[in-house]
């Protein structure tokens, strides 16, 4: 009767996994990933990426799932600079007041803020302690906010939202081609970077009756309402009330607002996971000191 085989080097257990071949580029998505890299990229107290966007009525000119583009691109460029994974992009979020326009997937605020809440708890229930959110859809903000919150106080671990300086890539992209081109230009960067160059052609509507976004009313009662100081819920009743028409941006366009996005999301993201790592120690050092226990 033949003996059984020791297990070799390779196979035996709690050794770590081999490094990729030299030449071979590094994952950066973890869905495409082995459990065994995971583990790795878990043992090394790695940066977890997790995009949030939406899927949502973008006007007549820009894709459905243009928040999630943008989310998915700075995590690209992010993943590079920090030697991070990306987690699947949580696409269906509350898309505020475009809600009930063709398309739309109307998830509500309270539903969005329990599955965001859950799926971190999730990752960090499974070892990794450091998960950066990256969201840009407006309604995202204060239910991530909430929901980072909310695992704080639950677990004691400290996951962070990070938000990218749209509003100095809109000044740098209008002050570069001499005219604004607000979402639309960000959306085109982003299909870029995320290799679906082509999929948004900004040049494709050619009606001249939505140029640029306006308020979402024909009357002035809603302006008239926010001059009191009132937060109140609505709905779009024109699709350019939520991303209008940018006449003057083509393909063309594309690498060189690819590479303004990449400039501008890296003026604040080098740095941060030091930032981050020591921001982690010293918040839990003071709970582990509990100086509030001494009043």
């Amino acid at each position: 009767m033949s003996k059984a085989k020791k297990p070799t080097r390779r196979t035996r257990p709690g050794k770590r996994p081999r490094k990729p071949r030299a030449g071979r580029p590094r994952k950066v998505f973890a869905d495409a990933m082995t459990s065994a890299e995971m583990a790795d990229h878990r043992r090394r107290n790695g940066i977890v990426l997790l995009p949030i966007g939406c899927f949502e009525m973008h006007g007549m000119q820009c894709n459905m799932s243009c928040d999630s583009f943008i989310a998915e691109a700075t995590c690209r460029i992010l993943a590079d600079e920090w030697d991070a994974v990306i987690m699947p992009t949580i696409h269906y979020t509350d898309p505020g007041a475009t809600a009930p326009w063709p398309g739309s997937v109307g998830v509500l605020p309270l539903e969005g803020l329990h599955y965001v809440t859950a799926v971190v708890r999730a990752i960090l229930a499974n070892g990794f302690r450091r998960v950066v959110i990256v969201s840009l859809h407006g309604p995202n903000a204060g239910m991530i906010s909430m929901a980072i919150q909310t695992i704080f106080r639950a677990t004691g671990e400290l996951p962070i939202l990070y938000q990218e300086k749209y509003a100095e890539f809109c000044r740098r992209v209008e002050e570069e081609f001499g005219r604004p081109h607000g979402e639309a230009a960000c959306l085109l960067a982003s299909m870029y970077i995320c290799g679906r160059h082509g999929e948004f052609d900004p040049s494709a509507t050619e009606d001249e009756t939505l140029e640029g976004p306006k308020y979402p009313f024909r009357s002035r009662s809603a302006w008239n309402l926010r001059t009191h100081g009132t937060t109140f819920p609505y709905h779009f009743v024109e699709p350019n009330n939520h991303v209008g028409r940018y006449p003057g941006m083509t393909l063309d366009d594309a690498p060189r607002m690819a590479e303004i996005w990449r400039e501008v999301v890296l003026q604040t993201a080098r740095g941060l996971p030091e930032d981050y790592a020591k921001f982690q120690k010293d918040m839990w050092q003071a709970m582990r000191d509990k100086p509030w226990a001494d009043l």
